[in-house]
């Protein structure tokens, strides 16, 4: 498998990224009916990386973040994880709120955060469907304050450590004033990473 990502063509990271452009997309239009206003959406990085390099490619090593993760079964099995860094996150909350003085830790705060989550990873992982003609459903959300690690920790440990890559898609969101900065982690498992390979490769005549 590591050598079949490796031998990924330009072409075939360009079908990621027009993937994420078209989910990421949809997904911000959904957002933008949450928070009420315009939101604008720019998606400088996609890539596949190894698991051990994620906290060094999101920027989040070094404080904590917030994290929300749903299930993704069916067609592809495996987690998909929106992570907002603990600025963007207040930011979020502040647009939602109107408040000035934002606490993560506060459950209404994670609440709304997790629906964010929820809402931006539904329709991705529908947009997803409908490019790929995969069936793929999401499960309900679980949204963590916690150092992005732990929270990749605690994934890989529910999918028994079966998996060595991660498809990411950094995400720049401009909402208001606001650049509020995230990033979409979808893991498979072995299968499944397959699976998409393949049919990325049939979609580009391959």
């Amino acid at each position: 498998m590591t050598k079949q990502i490796r031998e990924l063509s330009e072409l075939q990271y360009g079908a990621l990224k027009e993937i994420g452009n078209i989910g990421i997309g949809n997904a911000a239009t959904s957002l933008s009916k949450l928070v009420n206003t315009r939101v604008r959406i720019n998606i400088p990085n996609t890539k596949l990386e190894l698991i051990e390099n994620i906290p060094k490619f999101t920027e989040t090593s070094d404080s904590p973040v917030m994290g929300t993760f749903m299930r993704i079964s069916k067609n592809l099995e495996g987690y998909i994880l929106v992570i907002f860094s603990e600025n963007s996150a207040k930011s979020i909350c502040q647009i939602l709120t109107r408040e000035n003085e934002i606490e993560l830790s506060n459950s209404i705060n994670i609440s709304l955060m997790e629906e964010a989550g929820h809402i931006l990873a539904g329709t991705y992982v529908t947009a997803l469907s409908d490019f790929l003609h995969m069936e793929i459903s999401i499960s309900t959300p679980y949204t963590a304050y916690d150092m992005s690690e732990a929270i990749l920790n605690y994934v890989l440990t529910e999918m028994s450590y079966n998996v060595d890559f991660a498809l990411l898609f950094d995400t720049e969101l401009l909402v208001e004033d606001k650049k509020i900065k995230g990033t979409f982690l979808t893991l498979l498992e072995p299968e499944s990473l397959e699976n998409l390979l393949i049919k990325i490769k049939e979609m580009m005549g391959f």
